[in-house]
C-alpha cells in the first residue's frame, strides 16, 4: 500500500489509548496509521494503563490536565455569555434541572476544548483533518473554533449510540446545537444505518451523513458445534438493567425445561449489579449447567469460541449501538438470537440467526432458540456475512481511504 504524503490527523478521544474503553479504536488506529504520516491523539482522561499505538502516532496528554478542572470551569461557565445564550437557544427543550445541568456541562466542556486548542493553532494549521471519535461537544467546539479562527484542517466525526439517540432511558433528552453541527461538519460517519436514518428523520437529510461500520478482527477460527444431545449457549455483556441478562437466564431455563433430553450449558461472560442473583441455582432444571465466568479479558472469550462448542449466542438488550459482542460471535460463525434495538438488526437476520422485536415475551425468545438451533445454520454462512460487513481489516481500510481524501482546503469528502 502506498502511504499518503503530508497527511496529518488530529484525533480527539475520551480516553483512548488509556483505560480499556473505546475498544474499536485499537483495531482502527493500526489501519489509520497506514494512511497518515502523523496522527496526534488528545484524550480528555488518562490513566496508568496505556495501549500500544503505531510508531507514527503521538499521544498528547496535555489537554487532559486542562479538562479535569471540571468544577472550577463549570462555575465560570455558569455566569458566562455562552451559557446564557445556550439557555435561550434551547429554552423549548429544557424540561428541568437535569437538562439545565447537562447543558452547563456541554458548554463548559466546549469551553475547555476551545481554550486549549486556541493555543494549538500551529498544529491545526498543519493538520489536514480533525477527527472527533464522538459526535459531542468536542465536535461543536472545533466547528466553533473554525468559524472564529478559520484554520485549514477539515472536521469530521463518528457517531455511535449515546451520541446519536435522544430522550431514551439511557441517553440524554437532547443534544445541544445538533442541527448546527450536522450542517457544519465536513462529514459525519454513523456506525449504523439505523443511526443515519435516526439523524435524518429528526434533523433532515444531510448529504454529509455517511455509514462507516465498525468491525472486529478475524481470528481465522470457526467455533465447533456440540455433539450428540448437548447444546451450548453463550452471552456476553455487563450485568445492567438495559442488558436484561436475567431475561436471558429465564429464557434458557425455560428452554432447558422444554428439552429434558438435552444437556444444556449456558456460559456468560461479564459481571455487574445483579451478579449474586444470576448465580442463584434455585429452580434450575437438572439438565442445565450454569458457567458464569464474570469479567474476563476478551482473549479468554475468543479462546472459548475457538476451543469449546458454541451453538448459539444470545443478546436481549433493550438498547444498543452496534454490539461488539455480536460481531465477535459471528466472526466465529456462531448464529445469534437478539432483539431489534439500535443497529442490532443490521447484524442479525435470517442469514445469521433470528431477530426478535425490541420487547419480546419469554415464549417468543424460547421459540427463537428452538427455531435457530433447529435450522442448524451453517457456520460458513454466518462467517461470510461477517466478512462482508464487519471485518475490521476491510471496514477500517475503507474508512481510512475516505478520510485520506481530505486536504487542507476541502470542507467535505470528495467521494470517488
Amino acid at each position: 500500500m502506498e502511504k499518503s504524503r503530508n497527511k496529518e490527523l488530529v484525533l480527539i478521544t475520551k480516553r483512548f489509548p488509556f483505560f480499556k474503553t473505546e475498544a474499536f479504536l485499537e483495531s482502527e488506529i493500526t489501519v489509520l496509521a497506514k494512511f497518515f504520516d502523523r496522527i496526534t491523539i488528545f484524550p480528555y482522561e488518562v490513566s496508568g494503563y496505556c495501549r500500544k499505538v503505531p510508531n507514527n502516532v503521538v499521544v498528547d496528554i496535555s489537554f487532559s490536565e486542562c479538562y479535569k478542572k471540571k468544577k472550577s470551569r463549570a462555575i465560570k461557565t455558569l455566569f458566562s455569555v455562552e451559557f446564557i445564550k445556550a439557555i435561550l437557544d434551547h429554552k423549548k427543550l429544557l424540561k428541568g434541572a437535569k437538562d439545565l445541568n447537562m447543558l452547563l456541562k456541554f458548554i463548559s466542556n466546549t469551553q475547555a476544548y476551545k481554550k486549549f486548542f486556541k493555543g494549538k493553532m500551529e498544529l491545526l494549521q498543519n493538520a489536514d483533518l480533525v477527527y472527533t471519535y464522538w459526535f459531542n461537544e468536542s465536535t461543536y467546539a472545533f466547528l466553533q473554533l473554525k468559524e472564529t479562527i478559520n484554520f485549514k484542517a477539515s472536521i469530521i466525526s463518528r457517531a455511535h449510540r449515546f451520541d446519536i439517540y435522544e430522550n431514551l432511558a439511557t441517553t440524554r433528552s437532547f443534544w445541544p446545537y445538533r442541527k448546527y453541527c450536522l450542517d457544519q461538519v465536513g462529514a459525519l460517519f454513523s456506525i449504523s444505518e439505523d443511526g443515519k436514518e435516526y439523524l435524518e428523520a429528526n434533523y433532515g437529510n444531510h448529504s454529509n451523513i455517511n455509514v462507516a461500520r465498525l468491525g472486529v478482527c478475524d481470528r481465522d477460527k470457526i467455533a465447533m458445534r456440540s455433539q450428540n444431545s448437548e447444546i451450548s449457549i453463550v452471552s456476553v455483556s455487563r450485568i445492567a438493567l438495559m442488558k436484561r441478562v436475567d431475561f436471558i437466564k429465564a429464557a434458557i431455563v425455560q428452554y432447558a425445561f422444554e428439552q429434558p433430553e438435552l444437556k444444556v450449558k449456558w456460559t456468560h461472560f461479564g459481571d455487574g449489579q445483579g451478579w449474586e442473583e444470576l448465580k442463584n441455582t434455585q429452580g434450575i432444571p437438572k439438565n442445565l449447567t450454569l458457567a458464569l465466568k464474570g469479567n474476563v479479558k476478551n482473549e479468554e472469550i475468543y479462546a472459548h469460541y475457538a476451543e469449546c462448542p458454541v451453538d448459539l449466542f444470545v443478546n436481549l438488550s433493550s438498547s444498543e449501538g452496534i454490539p461488539v459482542s455480536i460481531m465477535e460471535a459471528i466472526s466465529f460463525g456462531i448464529p445469534v438470537v437478539a432483539t431489534k434495538v439500535g443497529g442490532t438488526g443490521e447484524i442479525v437476520s435470517n442469514i445469521t440467526g433470528k431477530l426478535l422485536g425490541a420487547n419480546p415475551s419469554l415464549s417468543e425468545v424460547v421459540e427463537a432458540f428452538h427455531e435457530v438451533l433447529g435450522r442448524n445454520i451453517p457456520a460458513s454462512q454466518v462467517k461470510n456475512f461477517f466478512d462482508t460487513y464487519y471485518n475490521a481489516a476491510i471496514n477500517y481500510s475503507s474508512f481510512s481511504k475516505e478520510l485520506s481524501k481530505f486536504n487542507r482546503t476541502e470542507k467535505e469528502l470528495q467521494l470517488s
